[in-house]
């Protein structure tokens, strides 16, 4: 036991040490959450740039809008596309959204009609062959 207060009044008394460990303390949580700041900073700089860079094209004039419509007739009466072919048990809901979401992807001026929405049969379900696929892909 006189080993440790020799020791202590070699360092110095128990307060200028717990003062010194609490200034490591600090100082290191100082410096972690300035590094954080700086490198949010940087990540929220870097995706402002990269959003801007997308290329936006300025808003033509009502001058330019007139000159680049064509001037267009009584449009022509357009068939109404088929019914979708329902089978294997899928609702008339699916069918919808199904089209939905093929009319969503379509580019502008693009029609696509839906003629036939049917189950697929196989092993496994298509989301788990998909994340075996992901999962199991060489480097």
């Amino acid at each position: 036991m006189s080993n440790a207060w020799t020791a202590l009044s070699a360092a110095g008394s128990a307060g200028e040490v717990l003062g010194e460990a609490g200034m490591t303390v600090v100082i290191g949580l100082v410096v972690v959450f300035s590094v954080l700041i700086l490198l949010t900073f940087i990540f929220w700089l870097f995706g402002k740039v990269m959003s801007g860079a997308g290329g936006k094209k300025a808003a033509p004039s009502s001058q330019e809008k007139a000159d680049a419509m064509p001037a267009v007739s009584a449009p022509a009466p357009v068939p109404a596309a088929p019914a979708p072919v329902v089978s294997g048990g899928v609702s008339d809901e699916v069918v919808a959204v199904i089209a939905a979401a093929v009319a969503a992807m379509a580019p502008e001026g693009k029609r696509y009609a839906v003629r036939r929405v049917s189950r697929v049969r196989g092993e496994r379900p298509v989301w788990a062959a998909a994340g075996i696929a992901e999962n199991t892909r060489p480097f």
